[in-house]
């Protein structure tokens, strides 16, 4: 394969998930691999069906996917060729040199019957495999909660987080659909301690759900950027409030545009505009690229054809990007080996 033209400015990806990042005939390969019995034997049946290959798509097609993904990825072995995939991949196809992929550790461990420590463990050895490979990657694990989770298990997985905070796991994020009884209000311990152990806090929010919820995370949780959260752009004093947290949002359009949270590129521009003149600072990123058959560059490209961000703009958001990475600027990647 030809080696891709790379762009002037370096590239950093902060907020995609590592089910739905991992090329459709690797996953293919890994379930026959592990003997995974998938929906259909045919594998452009399996293709159509784990990139979302249809007219339009509801919020219930994403998260039906992510069983699958996340199943296929339940073994130490799986999750090292994962991440090694995932990472070397979005260096040689798109040229990101930074890059913060996240996943459910508890959603690979099989419900028990895998250790979580080996799945964890494997998803780093992917990682370091990728940067001794790629020295000039800079990459960092970010482990997710889930909504849906009582918090005693979400607690645990914070635990492996600190445990782990060493060798590369960078921080932590909830994420998933609201389970009964979930309260943002419920983890702000947990998300102190894990900032008191010296790792960086995001979390998902102002993407399906609104601006007032959007603001009572910010005020509860101690956070260092956002995933999603565009839905600012409806409230001037939410805006100022994200500007004054010095928070970067982790946008994805192609991601939120599918599910018709963003009905099109009028209303993408307005948003995007909008954050921009209220002072908020904001990253592009594909959220879950494979599925959704693209990539960053493609996600810039985009932008920049539709006239939503003028080329000043994108410039600044890559920049954004760097800054608010959670991987050490100040050491090689290669001293988490």
């Amino acid at each position: 394969m030809d080696i891709p033209k790379r762009g002037s400015q370096p590239l950093a990806e902060l907020h995609f998930h590592l089910g739905q990042s991992l090329e459709p005939h690797i996953l293919w390969a890994i379930a026959h691999e592990q003997g995974i019995k998938l929906p259909s034997k045919s594998y452009e049946d399996f293709h159509d069906f784990i990139t979302l290959n249809k007219e339009t798509t509801t919020w219930e097609d994403y998260h039906a996917l992510f069983h699958w993904t996340e199943l296929i990825q339940s073994s130490p072995v799986a999750m090292e060729r994962t991440v090694y995939e995932v990472v070397s991949g979005a260096y040689r196809s798109s040229g990101i040199t930074l890059m913060e992929p996240g996943f459910n550790p508890m959603y690979r461990n099989r419900q028990g019957e895998r250790d979580l420590d080996d799945i964890i463990l494997g998803a780093l050895r992917g990682m370091e495999r990728a940067l001794a490979e790629f020295p000039t990657v800079r990459a960092g694990l970010i482990l997710l909660l889930d909504r849906r989770l009582p918090k005693e298990v979400n607690e645990i997985i914070v635990k492996k987080a600190m445990l782990y905070a060493r060798r590369g796991v960078v921080g932590i994020d909830i994420a998933g659909p609201k389970g009964d009884g979930f309260s943002y209000d419920d983890y702000a311990d947990l998300y102190a301690m894990a900032r008191e152990a010296g790792l960086k806090t995001t979390v998902h929010t102002g993407e399906d759900g609104t601006a007032e919820e959007m603001r009572h995370v910010l005020e509860v949780l101690p956070l260092d950027r956002v995933n999603h959260g565009f839905r600012a752009y409806e409230d001037p004093a939410l805006m100022e409030l994200v500007a004054k947290k010095n928070l970067t949002l982790c946008l994805c359009p192609t991601s939120n545009m599918s599910v018709k949270f963003i009905r099109d590129f009028d209303h993408l521009r307005e948003v995007l505009q909008t954050l921009w003149r209220g002072g908020v600072k904001f990253c592009i990123n594909t959220d879950n690229p494979s599925m959704l058959k693209t990539t960053l560059p493609q996600e810039l490209a985009m932008l920049r054809e539709h006239g939503t961000l003028d080329e000043a703009q994108l410039k600044q958001t890559v920049q954004w990007a760097f800054e608010a990475a959670f991987v050490d600027r100040k050491r090689a990647s290669n001293l988490y080996l």
